[in-house]
């Protein structure tokens, strides 16, 4: 284990990691990801998700069922090869008008986990129905950004939100480089703020600006390993303009990306 894992290994990130399992990728992101974050007496649970596309028969939903499990159990070995304890399940069939993403996060607040590691392309809906931390790790990450991550980009409005998404990327960051980008929607009315060094200020005032868009540029241009970003309930004291920006977020980025929701 490098020196920097084991100086995040020591502050004990997380007790409960829940990484999800597709049954058609081989989440290595997710295995270094783990391995850098959870706490030494830390419980990693691996789920299954074999998702069944419309006119799938019972018969190939099946075989993908049995691929990845399969997969769940090799992820669970390269888990224990790192001295994690971890256990494995098969996330249960979505409800009736519900999606897989309702029976992850279903999973996740079940289970009680401090963090999902996931692929899903939804981790804000997550993060808000499961009351914690979600890590999106997009497929073919594991070789453009390092992990643990050593320059975490994290943006914020001032909001209840994004002061927990500061919060959070300040206890995960370990010996990495920390960069917040302060969100102004009004820039005249805090261009005369004080910001602490090594803050950038986005602005998104005119119409037609995309905040996701400047939120993942500026990362992106500051070449950092990871985003992290909060994300609020549909309350009226949300101040993130022009819908989701988590999810939108999301949406766009190709890099890893921790959301973290408001805590009550």
């Amino acid at each position: 284990m490098s020196v920097a894992a084991d100086h995040l290994r020591v502050r004990g990130c997380y007790r409960r990691v829940l990484i999800v399992v597709r049954d058609h990728a081989w989440p290595t992101t997710a295995v270094q990801y783990a391995d850098a974050w959870a706490a030494r007496d830390a419980v990693v649970h691996v789920a299954t998700v074999a998702e069944a596309d419309r006119g799938t028969c019972a018969g190939e939903y099946g075989d993908r069922a049995v691929r990845g499990v399969a997969r769940a159990d090799a992820v669970r070995c390269a888990l224990a090869a790192r001295g994690l304890d971890a256990t494995q399940s098969l996330v249960p069939s979505a409800r009736a008008g519900a999606n897989i993403r309702d029976s992850i996060a279903g999973l996740a607040k079940r289970w009680g986990a401090d963090i999902v590691l996931t692929d899903e392309p939804a981790p804000a809906h997550i993060a808000q129905a499961a009351a914690c931390n979600v890590l999106y790790l997009p497929a073919d990450v594991s070789q453009r950004f390092h992990v643990p991550p050593r320059r975490l980009f994290v943006a914020s409005d001032d909001s209840a939100s994004a002061r927990c998404a500061v919060a959070e990327a300040k206890r995960v960051s370990g010996s990495g480089t920390l960069r917040c980008a302060f969100v102004s929607c009004e820039p005249e009315a805090q261009a005369g703020e004080a910001r602490a060094p090594n803050t950038v200020v986005l602005t998104a005032a005119l119409p037609g600006d995309r905040l996701a868009h400047a939120i993942l540029h500026a990362a992106l241009e500051w070449r950092a390993d990871l985003l992290i970003i909060g994300t609020h309930g549909a309350g009226p004291q949300a101040r993130w303009r022009y819908g989701s920006v988590a999810a939108a977020v999301a949406l766009l980025t190709d890099m890893p990306l921790l959301v973290v929701p408001e805590k009550s």
